[in-house]
């Protein structure tokens, strides 16, 4: 009974970072329904998480070719605080507050293509808020073995879309202008957010998982700048990128696990995507059009009512679309990302 709890408080990771890495795709935060699934007693109401990810992207790449630019580093690091809500028949309530303090170093966005020496940005405060519905397709009480589970929910723009910082133009001038789009708190849309995830036993001690995730935007652009205070050039007007869109991402989770005592061991790969073209919408403003693909081990420690988790994520594919989506310029990806944190019942 207690074994898939500790199943499906790892399927969690999918949930707490969806960026594994590539700084186009933005971390959506939020709490897995399936904590606890076989450990929960009748009149627990609330499970509540924390989680920590960070990972510093300087790897840089045109199209899926590694590109020895490396004057760019971008550090990422989200808090993530998230409460379940249990109801009855199988139902349950997510609700999570994301915190991020993030930066960008190099010479590009300042001086010039190239310059030395290397400046930092900052972004630091509430991330994008999300709610989450869930229902579990088949009866709880009787589907032990394996289920499937959906949810609905609303990315809300909290985060802050448009934060400034200087950017260095000489020795003696700064410009106040929007950050980079890797490091801003949010994207200044209102999200739909669709999950899809399942799990099943295939005796005591191995379980299989997947889960899926996507992230609709219906806003095309957010109207911030992303020029970092110069003026646009003729092509930047042309291909409509001087302001930052609002782009859908989606991402796919699979594998298994081995259960030990109160250990227990996984290992997955996870595919993730921000892509061209948006469900809903347009499709206009600057954006890191990427694709992800990383292999990922994980322990859990149970104990009474607390479980701790520590996650590392090593990409293996990359690839960032050329196109004039993204004025043809490389993105910076992670070679690791770490995931860690606690949950526990109130």
């Amino acid at each position: 009974m207690k074994k898939l709890s500790l199943l499906l408080l790892n399927i969690l990771f999918t949930i707490y970072g969806w960026a594994q890495g590539c700084v186009a795709i933005r971390n959506v935060a939020g709490v897995s329904p399936d904590l606890l699934f076989e450990n929960i007693q009748p009149g627990d109401k609330l499970i509540f998480n924390v989680t920590n990810r960070y990972f510093e992207a300087s790897s840089t790449f045109r199209g899926d070719k590694y590109f020895t630019d490396t004057l760019v580093t971008n550090r990422i690091y989200s808090l993530n605080i998230s409460a379940l809500r249990l109801l009855n028949n199988g139902w349950s309530v997510g609700f999570s507050v994301p915190i991020a303090a993030n930066s960008r170093n190099n010479g590009a966005d300042h001086k010039g293509p190239g310059t030395l020496p290397r400046y930092t940005t900052h972004a630091f405060g509430l991330g994008d808020i999300r709610f989450t519905v869930y229902k579990w397709f088949l009866n709880p009480a009787v589907n032990k073995k394996g289920n499937i589970q959906g949810g609905l929910g609303i990315k809300l723009p909290t985060g802050d879309f448009r934060y400034q910082d200087y950017f260095t133009r000489n020795d003696s001038t700064k410009v106040l202008a929007p950050v980079d789009q890797a490091i801003q708190l949010g994207d200044g849309g209102t999200g739909i957010t669709a999950e899809l995830s399942a799990f099943y036993s295939l005796g005591q001690k191995i379980n299989l998982f997947m889960q899926g995730f996507y992230l609709i935007n219906p806003r095309e652009q957010n109207g911030v700048s992303n020029l970092k205070g110069r003026n646009p050039n003729s092509a930047q007007i042309a291909n409509n990128t001087t302001v930052m869109s609002v782009p859908d991402q989606y991402s796919i989770r699979g594998g298994a696990n081995y259960q030990f005592r109160k250990i227990v061991l996984t290992g997955s790969l996870r595919y993730e995507k921000l892509p061209v073209e948006d469900l809903i919408g347009g499709n206009k403003g600057f954006r890191r059009a990427a694709s992800i693909t990383s292999a990922e081990a994980g322990i859990t420690y149970r104990m009474k009512s607390t479980f701790a988790f520590v996650n590392m994520g090593v990409p293996f594919k990359r690839d960032i679309k050329q196109n004039i989506q993204n004025d043809f310029t490389p993105a910076g990806f992670a070679d690791w990302v770490i995931t860690f944190g606690v949950q526990f019942k109130l």
